[in-house]
């Protein structure tokens, strides 16, 4: 028992302080909460003031936080907290611990993995054997399992395997075994470290405040994983110091009219909801349903109140008809249960709306669009075009394409009200004009986290002359943006050049939760003199379920030249854990990678995870991730907790995942964080090597093809007039990857401040 361990122990029986403890459990799980947020999102540890921890329990406080990877960048403010906080200590070490995932056990099948991994076909006809001793029940003298499967002595040493190493099913005996004997294991030498910042309770609500309005004030989706620590802050702050002018992002604004809608505070909500898209995203939140809509959503019972409160909005809603022929199918429905006809002497205009929308008698604006484009009436369309600048952007590459002639006057027109295009969009237009012309094939990244590659049928269409005017005028429209905001003129600032590498993290909504965020298709610098070790654990809840780790290698044109996984134990350089089969205990599969041990063409590695059978990644606890070895032997622990580089959650639905990709000659990871459709059963490498091609293919140009923080940084620094530097010391204001005034992984940050 350690030190603390004993403190904590002493002052728990003390009748006193017995008493205290439990009225702040009782009256203090909100305080808990918000401490948690700050922990898991902020790498904050709140503490209380007080007298300081002696000498003796700093030194065991730390090496506590040390033996999971984490250390204290302020660690002289021990000597100024209360020992009170000690009294959180358990709750912190397994806040700690899940966050790299170290509060589950980590079992592979071959015990003696990364060593004695036995050989394919051998296995293979042992297993068979296995199977049909079984079946006509030829083993009676054989160690029967827990799961009523012999295993012959002669045949397999179970003390080898960590499951059933015939069915490859998990067995309660065996997995209780190995984690004892794990627990046993040293640990490796090689660390991770990840930092944590002491705050003062005292200064922990501002810092906490600060992230609710990076949340809120997000100019682009934030992850879905968030949404609980979003309302978990504003239950404990409240709603009254938010600035609503500054919540521009739709689902951002549905969140909060949930919030408000489950407190029956409807005024609240009139002031967020605008159109009648909102009310819709809205029913999406309040019933759990997509509140991006791109897929059907629910909606509530509505009282004889809350439907005045929508009719009421519906009524002053601009663009109400193009609203409600866009998701004509759900108004229809809504309306029977909102009764607009009711109402129609009070919100006349919604009910004769709902009669037209009925009888198919709405003119959209995109079939307008339509209409003028075929008939080929340029100024009409034009003039159309200048009332949506958010449309016109979309549409600017059709126009140009197909009036090549009117370049000028298509410019001067998309020019008149380009100030009201959002920044982010800006953005993406300039990457997308500065490759559509030469790409080979288009890359769409849906509002579900899906990707398409899709042949690029504007190859070519304009000249280099017509793209750098398209570029240039985008150019001065994102100048003029960031002109906006604060001067810089006295500022001097450092950008790291490895921004170039990370691109804006602009599509976050299906976004994977880890320690490491970043945007789609960024590359993170990774030390591969270590032994790379992938991970993956998934525990089933109703079903059976098997997940199948894999790694895929390529050359650098993407051809396929291997790959390791369950039907493929070894390749030169990448060894497999073994397949089990199920996971009522929880199971894990590992691979591990040597680089130099690499076949000499090898030049990216695809890391697929692959839905053999049962249920979706996102129905059950089911995390990956990877870490950096220095010891990769059986004698070392499988799992150790501070070599984990990242640990992100699997929360998508498909057939498989592919949450990353490796560059092996920049050594680098990729971020790909990609579900992909396929058949609910039997997934596997063989079947979507050419699929798995094509997708890593573009997503290992994504840093060329998308925005990225470096030019983000670099056009702040034109546009706000301040002074460049080369040694970050010398800067007032920093970009980098950490520890800087805007870190590439501070995402709600860059997506509220810098967008």
């Amino acid at each position: 028992m350690c030190f603390i361990t004993k403190h904590l122990f002493t002052l728990l029986l003390h009748p006193r302080l017995k008493r205290s403890v439990v009225i702040y459990r009782n009256n203090n799980n909100k305080t808990t909460a918000m401490k948690t947020i700050a922990l898991n999102r902020l790498n904050i540890l709140g503490v209380a003031k007080g007298n300081g921890l002696s000498a003796t329990h700093q030194v065991t406080f730390l090496a506590e936080l040390a033996k999971l990877g984490y250390r204290v960048t302020n660690p002289e403010m021990l000597q100024e907290v209360s020992s009170g906080f000690l009294m959180d200590y358990k709750h912190l070490l397994k806040a700690l611990a899940k966050k790299r995932g170290g509060d589950v056990q980590y079992v592979p099948l071959f015990k003696n993995f990364p060593d004695d991994v036995p050989n394919d076909a051998a296995y293979f006809s042992k297993r068979i054997i296995g199977y049909i001793g079984n079946i006509f029940r030829l083993f009676p003298d054989a160690v029967q399992l827990d799961n009523g499967i012999k295993v012959p002595k002669w045949l397999f040493n179970i003390k080898d395997f960590g499951a059933d190493p015939i069915s490859q099913m998990q067995s309660k005996e065996l997995f209780d075994l190995a984690v004892k004997e794990n627990a046993a294991k040293e640990g490796d030498s090689h660390v991770e470290w990840m930092d944590l910042r002491l705050v003062f309770d005292e200064n922990l609500g501002e810092e906490l405040k600060n992230y609710l309005a990076r949340l809120v004030y997000s100019k682009s989706s934030i992850k879905e994983a968030l949404h609980e620590d979003l309302f978990d802050l504003l239950d404990f702050f409240g709603a009254e110091g938010l600035e609503g002018d500054l919540v521009v992002f739709k689902e951002t604004k549905a969140l909060l009219m949930q919030y408000f809608w489950k407190k029956g505070d409807f005024d609240a909500v009139a002031k967020f909801a605008k159109t009648a898209t909102d009310i819709l995203r809205l029913f999406a939140a309040v019933t759990g349903s997509d509140v991006s809509l791109s897929e059907k959503i629910k909606f509530p019972k509505l009282s004889r109140k809350a439907r005045k409160v929508v009719l009421s909005i519906l009524e002053k809603s601009p663009g109400l008809a193009e609203d409600l022929n866009k998701y004509k199918g759900l108004w229809l429905e809504i309306g029977r249960y909102l009764h607009p006809f009711e109402y129609s002497k009070k919100y006349p205009r919604t009910a004769q709306l709902f009669d037209a929308l009925r009888n198919g008698k709405i003119e959209t604006y995109n079939s307008k669009t339509e209409s003028l484009l075929a008939l080929a009436e340029v100024d009409a369309l034009l003039k159309h075009l200048e009332n949506k600048p958010g449309v016109y952007a979309r549409k600017l590459h059709e126009v140009l394409r197909r009036f090549p002639k009117e370049l000028e006057k298509v410019l001067a027109s998309f020019e008149k009200n380009i100030a009201k295009v959002a920044l982010k969009n800006l953005l993406v237009l300039k990457a997308y004009f500065a490759e559509i012309n030469e790409a080979e094939y288009r890359t769409i990244v849906n509002k579900k986290g899906k990707m398409k590659v899709l042949p690029n049928n504007a190859f070519a269409a304009l000249t280099e002359v017509q793209i750098d005017r398209v570029i240039i005028c985008i150019e001065k429209a994102i100048k003029s943006a960031l002109t906006e905001k604060e001067s810089w003129k006295e500022e001097t600032v450092w950008i790291d050049s490895e921004l170039m590498n990370y691109t804006i993290p602009l599509q976050q909504r299906k976004a994977s939760d880890g320690i490491l965020t970043v945007g789609k298709g960024s590359r993170i610098k990774t030390d591969f003199s270590k032994v790379l070790r992938l991970f993956i654990y998934w525990k089933q809840t109703a079903v059976r379920t098997d997940l199948d780790l894999s790694c895929i290698q390529f050359d650098e044109h993407f051809n396929y030249l291997g790959h390791v996984s369950y039907t493929q134990l070894s390749d030169q350089g990448v060894l497999h854990s073994g397949d089990i089969q199920s996971a009522p205990e929880g199971a894990a599969e590992f691979i591990d990678i040597t680089m130099s041990q690499l076949k000499e063409k090898v030049r990216y590695l695809a890391v697929q995870v692959n839905k053999y059978s049962g249920e979706h990644f996102r129905d059950m606890d089911c995390h990956a991730g990877w870490m950096l070895r220095d010891k990769a032997s059986s004698d070392v622990k499988t799992f150790d907790i501070k070599t984990v580089a990242n640990k992100f959650d699997l929360n998508g639905v498909g057939g498989y995942a592919i949450p990353l990709m490796v560059d092996v000659e920049t050594q680098e990871i990729i971020s790909t964080d990609l579900y992909v459709s396929s058949i609910n059963f039997y997934n596997n490498v063989e079947g979507s090597i050419n699929d798995v091609s094509v997708m890593c293919a573009q997503l290992a140009k994504f840093t060329k093809t998308r925005p990225v923080i470096g030019d983000l940084a670099q056009a702040h620094v034109a546009a706000r007039n301040a002074q460049l530097t080369e040694f970050k010391e010398n800067a007032s204001i920093s970009f980098g990857i950490q520890n800087c005034t805007y870190n590439a992984m501070d995402v709600e940050q860059i997506l509220t401040e810098l967008i």
